[in-house]
């Protein structure tokens, strides 16, 4: 049996990647996942944004939005209003600060991602992308198939 250690490798390729966007980021005080939650929400700013839009965009777990939404919260960067139509909900919203914030943080990540589709060229970026889904699409079968059990 062959040993590639794909696995590995992918997860050292994730954990670089993510310390090069804090590295990054952090320039401007915010971490990677408060980076990606500020500009989720400034390019959704027309719709009404729950932590559960949060946790299925991102694939993360609740607590762990909790944790992003309260620092970035403490930060003035968002607000927790109560719903209109849950009162059980509250609605997470851009304070002005957190509007500037989300472009700055976009603007890293779009120069991030062009540097990273520039290196690996259209042919390679699409291959990346289909693999990517491909993965994507492998995990979820094999979590669901590991409630069955």
């Amino acid at each position: 049996m062959k040993n590639n250690r794909l696995i590995k490798e992918l997860f050292i390729s994730s954990n670089k990647l993510k310390r090069l966007l804090d590295k990054r980021h952090l320039e401007n005080g915010l971490y990677v996942g408060q980076a990606r939650v500020l500009s989720y929400i400034y390019h959704n700013k027309d719709k009404i944004i729950y932590q559960k839009d949060i946790e299925k965009e991102f694939q993360i777990r609740g607590g762990s939005v909790t944790g992003i939404i309260d620092g970035l919260v403490l930060q003035n960067y968002l607000l927790r209003n109560e719903s209109k139509i849950d009162k059980r909900k509250k609605e997470i919203s851009l304070t002005k600060k957190g509007e500037m914030q989300a472009i700055k943080a976009l603007e890293i990540t779009n120069e991030v991602e062009e540097s990273f589709n520039i290196m690996l060229g259209d042919k390679d970026t699409k291959l990346l992308k289909n693999i990517i889904d491909r993965i994507d699409k492998w995990i979820d079968e094999e979590e669901s198939n590991e409630k069955i059990i």
